[in-house]
């Protein structure tokens, strides 16, 4: 009864992992969070994607293992502190392939079974047969175009369509070193791009010297079936790019974590590893799917990491994380919410847009992002565009939303522009009928005089310099400072128009254009910071003008501040509904529009400052130099006296409530 009991556990444990034998699992439990990307690109937690499952077990000792690869259900080890390669079946038959190397970093096995070896002692790459029997050598490249100063030390090895080989070499600041099958070099392939701060920008406009941005070098390499190259990098922000077979990127993916290592699995999902133990799965899109993972801080979890290196995938989509730190391998098995996931991307891909199976993952997480834009895609697709616009909202999907608003408006355009035409054409001959029949018979006579009545009204003719200053600036300012042609109701009113046009853009504003969230979008918080904004800067203004002989008064500032907001307060409405009939490939159209407003704004403000004191061009600078910087340290001190506040504040609560406690 005892050995039937042993031998029903073992069995047990065995069909875990269907092709891999494991080791027992010493936790039920998953002991890391498994997040995706909700609306608003948030990240929220999910469903676990994948659980723990055990330990792979090599039936040889690992020293150090930098690298694994997985053909066929094959595993490929460098087992790097013992020199060697290890091949392991799915039956836990364990053979050492290749041994006598130096320090194998880097293994790979192409179609034909032939494994690549990257060398990082020898300097070289070796190629064996599929009984590991050594083919050919690959040392540095003797052509001269691959530079004589350039390092050739292999550390990570593969292969692509024609034999190409792609090596990942320490300190290869020009990318990948791109091999023929004979090992002639074809050139440096995803080289990573520099950028200069903006220290360096100022210092290079005025002939400093700096030392050289040199690109960083890729860290690791993957394929997926059709050929494209993948890298990760210690690059800032995109570690993780997809390159074309021009070495362009195609797809990028910022990460705040250190990537290590990455895979790709047969429908094109990437799979990342981070030095932190995280692993991030994306779709072929480049969206984040799920992201888990974590370090282990000494009790030896399963599900959490030493010294993560590596990364793989068997056919049965188990994640194998090749620990360096404890020279051994676990194993993550897929949950039954992944694997709905993946069957949903696997069915797109394959023409079939099971809307019902991605309803089925909503049901289970109602914000997963990527649920709501495969819908969206697929409505797309069955040209269900209004269906669509609506999950791209929820999936807060930019470009799909743009992609299904060209096809709405394109529509629309072909069913009513011929009648859209008629009224315009209509409207323009009614406008001229209109105004010959005016010509004779004075029919707006009624309407010209209410104008007269309205332009008599004081209020009314302050608030016409607004359109005065679009024309004559200079005049208008010289009307508002010595003429008195405006007062402070008239400023005041503007001023409420602006506010009340900051949040009329905030709301109205298309979804593709927008870039305040509405949900936590606070009415009296916004009110204050803009009104707080404006009083900052008339103050400052006005103290800043008080010290260097500036003529305007306070009263000048004030309104003539509100008046140079002119081509905001006309403006900003027209640019708000254009916005909702303009696409991501009109962007310009909308950017230039703010572009124009702001600009023309910051000009008129510009000159009411050198016309309301009078002042030469260089007392102007110097004067909305030390403007702002009075506004920064007003904000400064306004903010230090908030946090004394509040230290006070909690100190003496604290010191009631110990009082009533006692």
């Amino acid at each position: 009864m005892k050995k039937m009991l042993i031998f029903i556990c073992l069995a047990a444990i065995i069909l875990i992992v269907p092709n891999m034998n494991v080791q027992a699992v010493t936790t039920s439990s998953t002991p890391y969070k498994t997040y995706t990307i909700g609306p608003k690109n948030r990240r929220i937690e999910t469903q676990t994607a994948y659980e723990p499952a055990g330990y792979f077990d090599t039936a040889y000792s690992l020293s150090n293992p930098e690298d694994m690869y997985i053909k066929d259900d094959y595993m490929y080890i460098a087992d790097t502190g013992n020199h060697r390669i290890l091949k392991v079946d799915q039956n836990n038959q364990s053979e050492i392939i290749v041994d006598g190397l130096n320090t194998p970093t880097g293994v790979h096995v192409d179609d034909s079974g032939n494994i690549f070896v990257a060398d990082k002692g020898d300097r070289v790459v070796y190629k064996y047969d599929a009984l590991g029997v050594l083919i050919d050598t690959f040392g540095r490249p003797t052509e001269p175009i691959f530079g004589e100063q350039s390092p050739f030390v292999p550390l990570k090895v593969t292969v692509g369509p024609r034999d190409v080989m792609y090596v990942v070499g320490e300190g290869s600041t020009g990318g990948l070193i791109q091999l023929s099958y004979t090992g002639e070099f074809l050139s440096f392939f995803a080289t990573n791009d520099t950028s200069m701060s903006w220290y360096q920008n100022v210092a290079n406009y005025f002939g400093v010297e700096f030392a050289k941005n040199i690109p960083v070098s890729p860290t690791n390499v993957a394929l997926d079936d059709l050929g494209s190259v993948y890298t990760v990098s210690h690059t800032k922000p995109d570690q993780l790019n997809k390159y074309n077979i021009s070495s362009s990127v195609i797809l990028s993916s910022t990460t705040e974590n250190s990537l290590v290592s990455l895979t790709i699995n047969d429908f094109e999902n990437i799979f990342s590893l981070s030095s932190e133990g995280i692993i991030s799965e994306y779709d072929s899109y480049g969206n984040l799917i799920f992201s888990f993972g974590g370090l282990d801080e000494g009790g030896r979890v399963l599900g959490l990491f030493v010294n993560p290196v590596d990364i793989a995938i068997d056919s049965n989509y188990h994640i194998y994380i090749l620990d360096k730190g404890t020279n051994q391998i676990q194993i993550l098995e897929r949950s039954e919410f992944a694997a709905m996931v993946h069957q949903g991307l696997i069915d797109f891909k394959n023409g079939i847009y099971n809307i019902e199976q991605w309803e089925e993952v909503l049901r289970m997480n109602s914000v997963f992002a990527l649920a709501n834009s495969s819908i969206a895609r697929a409505l797309y697709r069955q040209t269900d565009y209004r269906g669509a616009l609506e999950y791209y909202l929820i999936a807060y999907d930019r470009g799909g939303y743009s992609d299904a608003f060209w096809q709405i408006r394109y529509d629309w355009l072909q069913n009513y522009i011929g009648t859209l035409l008629i009224v315009m054409i209509a409207f323009i001959v009614l406008n001229k009928a209109l105004k010959t029949v005016d010509a004779h018979y004075q029919i707006y006579e009624p309407i010209r005089v209410v104008k007269k009545r309205v332009n008599q009204v004081k209020i009314f003719q302050e608030l016409s310099l607004l359109m005065l200053i679009f024309r004559h600036p200079l005049d208008t300012y010289y009307e508002i400072k010595h003429r008195h042609k405006a007062s402070y109701l008239s400023a005041n009113i503007l001023y409420v128009i602006i506010v009340i046009l900051s949040i009329v853009s905030i709301y109205l504003t298309s979804f593709i254009f927008r870039t305040s969230d509405i949900e936590s979008f606070n009415f009296f918080r916004h009110t204050a910071l803009v009104l707080g904004l404006l009083i900052l800067f008339i103050f400052s203004n006005y103290l800043i003008s008080t010290l260097n002989d500036g003529e305007g008064w306070f009263k000048d500032i004030y309104i003539s501040t509100a008046y140079a907001f002119a081509p905001y307060i006309i403006m900003t409405l027209p640019i708000v509904l254009v916005s909702n009939v303009l696409t991501q490939n009109e962007l310009f159209i909308y950017n230039a529009s703010l572009f124009i407003r702001n600009m023309w704004t910051g000009l008129l403000i510009v000159i009411m400052i050198k016309e309301i004191h009078n002042y030469s061009v260089s007392e102007l600078i110097k004067n909305i130099l030390l403007t702002i910087f009075t506004m920064v340290m007003i904000a400064l001190m306004l903010f230090l006296i908030y946090l004394l506040t509040s230290q006070m504040f909690d100190y003496v609560t604290g010191i009631i409530r110990e009082v009533l406690l006692r």
